[in-house]
């Protein structure tokens, strides 16, 4: 019986059985991506109520009118978009140096690298943000150590631009990290070696040799740093102060304070679209092999 089967199996084209291995997949994708993102554009296209959330079964193009006539919106849309380049570049730098050492260490010390970078994935986000207030608030951990030697004052890195910028690197970094090992994890030390047998220094077999090879996993790094960043809420909101604003925390005002929801879908919608226009930017570009030198 298993027999026959495995042979019907094998009498069925190769195209059709690639065909039955992505309907999960696509049925995934349309009931987790495209039935949503279509009630939200259709839910930013209806007319705004003063009674409700929305006009039920009416058709408007109000909300994206509220975008384009709110200069709250501009500011806090270029914020946000400011934001995530940003924390993209400080990410993308720091898992560089990070995954770099860690793939030049060792024994325990290559485990003990690896493995915070991997247990901070099992932390969730509301725990990683405490653990920034109390190693950078005012009386926190830091700020203790250096007020006790060269500084007076401590200084201020939480309730501001500084505190909201580490608490979405808390979030994205190590995803980052893991995006860059995972290449980095390819690469032949013995490239490393003969580029130091032939002169160069160390700073210039990692600008030579290992930035060129890193090259796919850090547009991965970008990709997910960019991505997480621009839809930032809880390190903002928890970090920052007031100006702080990203279009996430606009979203959730309109739609649970002022419950003026077609401009907030009209927002969500306009951030959605950023997001996918970079990610197949960043892809068509990796594809036509500019990424890869």
């Amino acid at each position: 019986m298993p027999g026959s089967w495995r042979g019907r199996l094998s009498a069925v084209p190769s195209r059709w059985r690639a065909v039955a291995l992505l309907v999960p997949l696509l049925v995934l994708d349309i009931s987790v991506f495209l039935v949503p993102m279509g009630y939200l554009i259709r839910l930013s296209l209806a007319e705004r109520a003063t009674g409700g959330a929305f006009a039920e079964g009416t058709w408007s193009i109000e909300g994206y009118r509220y975008l384009l006539e709110t200069p709250l919106v501009y500011e806090i849309f270029r914020f946000t978009i400011l934001f995530g380049v940003l924390v993209t570049v400080l990410a993308v730098a720091i898992a560089v140096v990070y995954a770099y050492a860690t793939w030049r260490a060792t024994g325990p010390a290559r485990t003990l690298l690896l493995g915070g970078a991997v247990l901070s994935l099992f932390t969730t986000i509301v725990v990683k943000l405490f653990a920034v207030v109390l190693v950078f608030s005012p009386r926190g951990v830091l700020n203790e150590l250096l007020t006790a030697g060269p500084l007076a004052e401590p200084l201020l890195l939480i309730d501001n631009l500084p505190g909201a910028v580490i608490g979405q690197l808390y979030i994205v970094i190590p995803y980052a990290i893991l995006s860059v090992y995972a290449v980095l994890s390819t690469l032949d030390e013995r490239l490393v070696e003969a580029a130091l047998d032939l002169g160069a220094d160390r700073f210039a077999v990692f600008r030579e040799v290992v930035i060129p090879h890193v090259r796919p996993g850090i547009t991965v790094a970008a990709i997910i740093s960019f991505t997480w960043s621009v839809g930032a809420y809880p390190g903002p909101f928890l970090l920052g102060s007031g100006s702080e604003q990203t279009t996430a925390i606009l979203i959730s005002q309109l739609l649970l304070t002022e419950f003026d929801w077609p401009p907030a879908a009209a927002l969500a919608v306009v951030t959605v679209a950023v997001v996918l226009t970079t990610l197949m930017a960043s892809l068509w570009r990796f594809d036509a092999g500019d990424l890869l030198g």
